[in-house]
């Protein structure tokens, strides 16, 4: 138990850590030029076991062509296990996840988007607040910090993009990146 517990702040000072900085704008990145449609593939097979496991579809489409954005790779992959990991949590038994990237004139999104009880509007419009949890009955053993968002949002914003959630309550949640071309 303590080494679960000293695991768990572990886990919780990096997250601080790792805001304070992207607030602070010290937050070390390394932009490339990336391939949006080969990074969503990877993240893809990285989840695929994961989602069998729990019987959850995990479904990939890609843009045509090639989707070429500056990112961190690491940083920006971070975004995505956060993103994942939510659908993961959040999605039933024999649901489903889509993930998808499109072109739009000068901007990629990528989007994941999953078939779990989803939230409200109001409480999709806070889901990127720090310490936010959508549903207060989550406790700290069966859910985040509410942290992951807050961090995801502010290293999308590193990289000059945005970043928001859509639902409906009962239809699913759906987080959609926009980043530029790049």
């Amino acid at each position: 138990i303590i080494r679960e517990e000293a695991a768990r702040l572990e886990n919780l000072v990096t997250a601080l850590r790792t805001l304070s900085l992207a607030a602070a704008g010290e937050l070390s990145v390394d932009f490339q030029p990336v391939n949006v449609n080969a990074f969503m593939s990877d993240i893809h097979a990285h989840y695929l076991t994961l989602f069998n496991q729990k019987r959850i579809t995990l479904n990939l489409e890609l843009a045509p062509g090639i989707l070429t954005a500056a990112l961190d790779p690491n940083r920006f992959a971070q975004v995505l296990y956060n993103l994942m990991d939510n659908a993961l949590r959040h999605t039933p038994e024999n649901g489903r996840v889509e993930l998808k990237t499109q072109r739009t004139e000068n901007r990629i999104q990528l989007s994941v988007k999953d078939s779990g009880e989803g939230v409200t509007s109001e409480e999709a419009a806070h889901l990127f607040d720090r310490f936010y949890r959508a549903d207060e009955s989550r406790n700290r053993n069966d859910g985040g910090s509410g942290l992951g968002l807050a961090i995801a949002k502010s290293i999308v914003e590193m990289h000059k993009g945005r970043i928001w959630a859509e639902s409906d309550k009962g239809k699913g949640l759906n987080v959609v990146i926009e980043l530029p071309v790049g």
